[in-house]
């Protein structure tokens, strides 16, 4: 075949795909939506009536979303909206557009976040956990970053005799592989573990919470999560926040492990509704009627999240997890570069509509299309052609 045959060829597949693709793309939205029907949906919503209506809001911006998302959350967090974000719209065009995603892997490494934020100094008063040894890609460091092989990292923990949290430092979604390991394990024992994990993980300090935190759930660190948003003008504000709390006998606050959550008004750092909690686990608990309303030191916890996301410029919009020591200071367990729709469930939508307005004409289907191989590319960000769209991603 010749050269010129070939091009022509391969400028045919490149038009065919640029008329599939978004069809591809709206029908992984429909994926994502029945899979939120399975995963997080109370069963007495009467999802059926919302099947097959399209998102008025979405549908301007050249979008075809169902209605499904917006109806539930509305009737969830009680705020009544259509602009609320479903999963497939943030992974496949918001956040790939607010965030440089060639800088997302090393962001989202834990064994890498203290050392990317500069934690700790004097400018801010924030901790982070501290490490008794880390494996960063099958490299073994002790708490000083300072290199170890296997057998001195086995020492360390040896000679720690207190118990550690274990956790792996990358793909660790929704708490997945965070356990408490006894400073009674020998060595043998430690052996397992390390071959368990093979590489990217961390054994860390337990961390003590302030009382106040832990009565939410006292086996668990609890955290206040708030989202944070860099505008179009450079303007950093918080979107959202969230008091979340383990389940009993659990280790971790998230959700999909048995954890709940509330909403934190932004504003004054109380619990928007003590009896909201999550749908995504049925059994989630509860909070107790003497439970207080406010998140102590809240406007610590603000300061140090607006704080520390001048720190990575190529991240818009960033979910940070804080629990309190009892010092009342504000101790960051780990930030998250692209944080979950799901908790609009507690606090409406993630935006608001002036915001999202903002970003939909940057991500509309005027603005941005695919190229051959599911690469996405917007028209004003000529920067991002080189991004892999992976559908399902999250």
């Amino acid at each position: 075949m010749s050269f010129a045959l070939r091009n022509k060829f391969a400028k045919a597949l490149f038009r065919l795909w640029k008329k599939i693709a978004p069809s591809l793309s709206e029908r992984y939205q429909h994926f994502d939506t029945r899979m939120f029907l399975k995963n997080e949906m109370c069963k007495d919503f009467e999802w059926k009536k919302y099947v097959g209506k399209i998102n008025p809001y979405f549908k301007q911006w050249g979008f075809k979303v169902s209605q499904l998302d917006a109806e539930y959350y509305s009737r969830v967090s009680g705020i009544k909206a259509d602009y609320y974000v479903t999963r497939s719209m943030a992974v496949h065009y918001i956040y790939p557009y607010l965030d440089r995603y060639d800088f997302v892997p090393a962001y989202m490494d834990k064994n890498m976040q203290k050392r990317l934020l500069g934690l700790p100094d004097d400018e801010i008063q924030v901790l982070m956990p501290e490490e008794v040894i880390y494996n960063s890609n099958g490299v073994f460091y002790n708490g000083k970053g300072q290199e170890l092989t296997r057998d001195a990292a086995l020492d360390t923990l040896l000679k720690y005799k207190k118990n550690t949290i274990l956790k792996p430092s990358v793909e660790s979604y929704g708490g997945h592989g965070v356990q408490m390991v006894s400073g009674k394990t020998n060595r043998q024992e430690y052996e397992s573990l390390f071959e368990k994990y093979s590489r990217d993980y961390t054994f860390q300090k337990v961390v003590t919470q302030h009382p106040m935190m832990a009565q939410f759930n006292h086996s668990s660190v609890n955290t206040v999560r708030v989202v944070t948003y860099r505008n179009f003008s450079g303007e950093r504000k918080l979107l959202y926040a969230c008091m979340r709390f383990g389940g009993e006998g659990s280790v971790v606050d998230n959700v999909c492990s048995g954890g709940g959550y509330t909403g934190v008004n932004v504003d004054t750092g109380f619990l928007t509704d003590r009896k909201r909690y999550s749908y995504f686990i049925m059994d989630a608990p509860m909070l107790p009627d003497s439970i207080p309303f406010g998140v102590p030191c809240w406007n610590k916890i603000k300061t140090a999240a607006l704080a520390l996301h001048r720190r990575i410029p190529q991240l818009g919009i960033v979910g940070w997890d804080f629990t309190l020591t009892p010092d009342e200071i504000p101790l960051l367990i780990e930030f998250n570069p692209r944080p979950g729709v799901g908790l609009q469930q507690a606090v409406g939508p993630m935006f608001s509509k002036e915001d999202l307005d903002e970003i939909m004409c940057h991500v509309s289907k005027k603005t941005a299309y695919y190229r051959p191989l599911g690469f996405i590319t917007f028209k004003d960000r000529p920067d991002l052609k080189t991004v892999h769209l992976k559908f399902g991603e999250s």
